[in-house]
């Protein structure tokens, strides 16, 4: 019931305190979406009264679907359920979640959806941590999956046809939030260092991005509402991550030395916007980034 541009707002100004944290919620927040748009009444009177007061938490693994070759993680049907083999290479907030919104491709092409338990077993075998270059307390591995049984009580829905691409192409628009949140970071600590180096070209350019923010914002916010347009969203999402790379940048130059600091916010700043610039990317939103680095004017 929450309003949709509200919880936008929302996931801004979470991604502009803390990037990592803004990529681990909304994990969760996506979990609690899927399963509250499932017909499985009885799933979710067991999951989401945990899932929403924090009781428990779950994380999503669907990032699998986007794989142009053969499907990395099946989903075959038996007695009484379901089978899943293969792999999901990418699923954050491993020891952070108990719990894990599942995505499968089924031999008549249908996308499974199903909730399992994010723990180590002989069905689910977790690689180590990765090493990233931003946001290490994701806690994201990739996990081998062999012979792991999901009841039919804990099957979310079967979508039809391709549902990632289709989805993708919906929500092109719809995760510039985070980069806008970054960019606004970015900002924040330009003008912290204004304080203590007391620099006019500091604060002119934190300034002259703050107004580029908000053009920014208003384009991203616009498109959201209006996502049939692709050309639309995507040229509002190139350009929320060309500027949250920028405002990093401007960030780490303004804090001269210590901006290559690893403790320092601007490093820290910087990173993130390197995690939101790939953050869902499809095809479509790495060319459209491309182009929009490649056509700024340059002197």
């Amino acid at each position: 019931g929450f309003p949709d541009a509200g919880f936008r707002r929302f996931q801004e100004t979470i991604a502009r305190c803390s990037g990592a944290l803004a990529f681990v919620q909304t994990q969760h927040q996506s979990a609690v979406s899927f399963l509250n748009r499932s017909a499985n009444e009885g799933l979710k009177q067991r999951f989401l009264p945990k899932w929403c007061s924090g009781e428990r938490l779950s994380g999503i693994a669907f990032s699998q679907l986007r794989k142009a070759r053969a499907p990395l993680l099946s989903a075959t049907p038996v007695e009484r359920g379901w089978v899943l083999n293969g792999k999901m290479p990418w699923v954050t907030g491993y020891s952070i979640f108990q719990d894990c919104v599942v995505a499968a491709y089924t031999k008549d092409q249908r996308t499974w959806f199903g909730v399992v338990q994010l723990a180590d077993s002989d069905s689910l075998v977790a690689s180590p941590v990765m090493r990233l270059a931003s946001m290490d307390v994701s806690q994201t591995v990739s996990i081998n999956v062999r012979e792991c049984f999901v009841p039919e009580e804990d099957v979310l829905y079967l979508k039809e046809g391709n549902w990632i691409h289709n989805n993708d192409m919906v929500n092109i628009a719809l995760q510039s939030p985070f980069a806008l949140g970054c960019a606004g970071a970015g900002i924040d600590v330009m003008r912290s260092v204004y304080e203590s180096k007391r620099i006019e070209a500091i604060k002119e350019a934190a300034d002259a991005l703050e107004r580029e923010l908000s053009r920014c914002r208003e384009e991203a916010y616009a498109a959201m509402e209006e996502r049939d347009n692709s050309t639309r969203s995507l040229a509002a999402r190139a350009w929320a991550i060309e500027l949250a790379a920028r405002c990093a940048h401007a960030a780490v130059v303004a804090s001269s030395g210590q901006g290559n600091s690893v403790s320092h916010p601007a490093q820290r700043v910087y990173r993130e916007a390197l995690v939101f610039s790939v953050l869902a990317q499809t095809k479509p939103i790495l060319e459209a980034t491309l182009e929009r680095v490649i056509q700024r004017e340059r002197c």
